[in-house]
């Protein structure tokens, strides 16, 4: 099956409105045409507004009637988030979805100041927490919430007691940072009551541009990896469409149907209990109550 087919096969998004963190490049943009291509409107929300009007361009050539808007949004930063959250409320409060796929992988020492958490731990997990909870504090329509997962949610991880120690690696903070994703997403499947629904997916192994931030030695091994499992940004993003299906179940976890859940279609499976790790919910807290 290729790509178009499947596409062909999901329902018509005409009608639809759609936000997408990150979705200037990589999955985040093939998640774009994807939904341009299937008639849905699109709204971006981008950190960097000159490189999201050229994409928008770029979309524009290809899609000449679709819609598309740009809101500025940095997951680092707490009032640009908050920012962004009055101008969704204002001009798209009524939007049907809301992908959540902007991540980055920094440095261990990115932090802004003593006794704040890494900058990975803060944009992909932190930030994303206090989005999608201003979100669902100040909006009450109804919406699908899909969270962008990790196969490394899947992975150990050392023992921390707080997510702001200074010993946590570059890796580690993106692993615990993936994780957290999982969590908030199993937090709010378990305690949230009201009319949204939530979806977590997962693209599998791509090339991903987050790549290029990662060490000589995981950029070496990733692109020999990836010879192997080839997975293209345009395939992984179709987890986050099947997403948006009315056919679909609130609480759904969709993975790359191929071995180790490396690539494939998408299919929809049990959440693992091992994913759920409700500590770092309570670390995430914990954290929010010292930065207050």
């Amino acid at each position: 099956m290729t790509i178009k087919k499947y596409l062909d096969k999901l329902p018509d998004l005409t009608g639809q409105e759609i936000l997408i963190t990150g979705g200037t490049s990589g999955i985040g943009l093939a998640i774009v045409q994807h939904l341009l291509y299937k008639g849905a409107s699109v709204v971006i929300l981008a950190r960097n507004l000159t490189k999201a009007e050229v994409v928008k361009v770029s979309l524009l050539h290809d899609y000449p009637n679709a819609s598309i808007s740009i809101i500025e949004y940095d997951q680092s930063k707490e009032e640009i988030i908050t920012k962004a959250v009055q101008e969704i409320n204002i001009k798209h409060s009524k939007f049907d979805a809301i992908i959540l796929n902007a991540g980055i992988f920094a440095s261990k020492n990115s932090a802004y100041q003593y006794g704040e958490m890494g900058l990975t731990i803060k944009t992909n997990y932190y930030g994303l927490y206090l989005f999608c909870k201003q979100l669902l504090a100040d909006n009450h329509y109804a919406h699908r919430f899909i969270f962008q997962g990790s196969l490394v949610a899947g992975l150990p991880m050392k023992a921390n007691s707080s997510l702001s120690e200074k010993n946590i690696s570059s890796w580690q903070q993106y692993v615990i940072a993936k994780s957290g994703v999982a969590a908030l997403f199993y937090h709010w499947c378990t305690n949230y009551q009201g009319p949204s629904s939530f979806y977590l997916v997962e693209p599998g192994i791509t090339s991903t541009d987050i790549i290029r931030d990662f060490n000589v030695v995981i950029r070496f091994l990733g692109k020999w990896f990836l010879k192997i499992f080839p997975n293209s940004n345009q395939k992984a993003a179709l987890t986050a469409l099947l997403s948006l299906t009315e056919k679909t179940a609130n609480r759904s976890f969709i993975i790359p149907r191929g071995l180790f859940a490396f690539s494939g279609y998408p299919k929809i499976v049990p959440f693992p209990k091992k994913r759920r790790k409700e500590y770092l919910y309570q670390m995430l807290l914990e954290e929010e109550k010292s930065l207050e």
